[in-house]
């Protein structure tokens, strides 16, 4: 299939095998769609490697809302704006429709494949216990990550811009008006990291993290030029004086967060995201590129690509791509093609970009507050936000800003 490309960056310097990687793994995308052409769409975040053994039952029909957020920016990205409507119109219904909270929030994931409310709503992902003979949830699913409901505010403002459906603007204007009512810290700085576990009455997060904050910046400016009667570029401040605090001037990076309650900085860990997207969401962060950029390849780098965390254990994926995406934007693609040529090489025959090269890998993180330290891992699965980072970096579109940003970068 011939896909129609989207504004693309200057600098980007986008060669035809980087087109036709960008194309095929869009086609892998719309592959994975079901129902009807205008039906909204859940994508599920992993899928089964090369056909072998069902999914572990939290993840069989699972769609996380990061995962999508970016399907639907990527797709866009490609010029499929059909396909990209089908997961904006899921995520405004999911805003809708919820069975318990009508105040502005998503939550982390949903029930994957066609949409089709329920009587209570948009459905969430579950599976039946059959050892405790009851319906099981995940307690992080069902949560509303502050960073991961900014991204549906991300792509809900591309899906505007692609189409001028004021639903899609007030939908974003709702996520964030949530994310400012409910989990802006209100004596310092910055956003907390969100809330984990079932309503009514899910724990609060009390750690920030600066990739949340950068995306709640990124959020905000957009809806200020899209909406200037609000005071967005006001409220996404407040992030920013958080990024701020997280930049370690000594060693040029920045700190993943601050410690829950404070904030301190965690300097017990690092974390690629953290470091990368600053660059390209924050324009005042991009003259840090050099020494952000060395001081990553050193702790997180390995052969061929770049991992999660320092302990460089494997190949991160999808940090792979983000890489490539920040070194072509900021002017080095040169060092954006290996990158690319180890991801075009990790392409499952479903047509989805592997989650790791390695069966498995550690992120250093917790899945809950009450969980396992560091049992956050990621493992060889095809995976949606693999797959559409890939596509934003092959095209080196920037999923962080606005049409007129990136008519304007070229």
């Amino acid at each position: 299939m011939i896909v129609a490309f989207s504004t693309i960056s200057a600098g980007a310097a986008i060669g035809g095998r980087d087109v036709q990687l960008a194309s095929r793994l869009c086609d892998g995308l719309i592959a994975h769609m079901s129902g009807d052409p205008a039906q909204p769409f859940i994508f599920r975040s992993f899928e089964p490697a090369n056909g072998g053994s069902r999914l572990h039952p939290t993840l069989e029909n699972t769609g996380f809302t990061y995962d999508n957020a970016l399907a639907a920016i990527a797709l866009y990205a490609c010029g499929r704006k059909a396909e990209a409507g089908r997961v904006a119109d899921a995520l405004v219904l999911a805003l809708n429709t919820d069975r318990y909270y009508h105040d502005g929030r998503l939550r982390n994931a949903y029930r994957s494949g066609p949409v089709v409310p329920g009587k209570e709503g948009m459905l969430l992902p579950g599976y039946w216990n059959s050892t405790t003979n009851s319906w099981e949830e995940d307690g992080y699913q069902v949560g509303s990550a502050t960073g991961s409901t900014a991204w549906a505010a991300l792509a809900l403002l591309a899906a505007y811009e692609q189409t001028d459906r004021p639903a899609y603007l007030d939908a974003a204007g709702k996520i964030m008006e949530w994310i400012q009512t409910a989990v802006a810290d209100p004596q310092n700085p910055g956003y907390f990291g969100g809330f984990f576990g079932h309503e009514p009455a899910p724990d609060r997060v009390t750690w920030k993290s600066t990739e949340h904050n950068l995306d709640i910046y990124a959020a905000d400016r957009w809806l200020a030029r899209l909406d200037p009667q609000r005071d967005w570029e006001h409220l996404g401040e407040h992030a920013r004086l958080f990024l701020d605090a997280m930049w370690d001037e000594k060693e040029g990076r920045f700190f993943i967060g601050s410690m829950p309650g404070s904030n301190a900085p965690n300097t017990n860990m690092s974390g690629l995201d953290a470091e990368l997207w600053p660059l390209i969401a924050v324009p005042s962060y991009a003259a840090r590129s050099g020494r952000v950029l060395e001081w990553t390849a050193r702790h997180h780098g390995v052969e061929g690509g770049f991992d999660f965390n320092d302990d460089r254990d494997g190949i991160w994926l999808e940090g792979t791509a983000q890489a490539a995406l920040v070194f072509r934007l900021a002017g080095r693609a040169a060092e954006a093609e290996p990158l690319l040529a180890t991801i075009s090489a990790q392409v499952a025959p479903d047509g989805l970009v592997y989650a790791t090269v390695k069966d498995e890998l550690s992120t250093g993180l917790q899945v809950g507050p009450n969980s396992a330290p560091g049992d956050f891992k990621y493992f060889r699965l095809p995976h949606i936000a693999a797959t559409a980072w890939a596509v934003l970096a092959a095209v080196g579109y920037n999923p962080f800003i606005g049409m007129a940003d990136q008519r304007a970068s070229r």
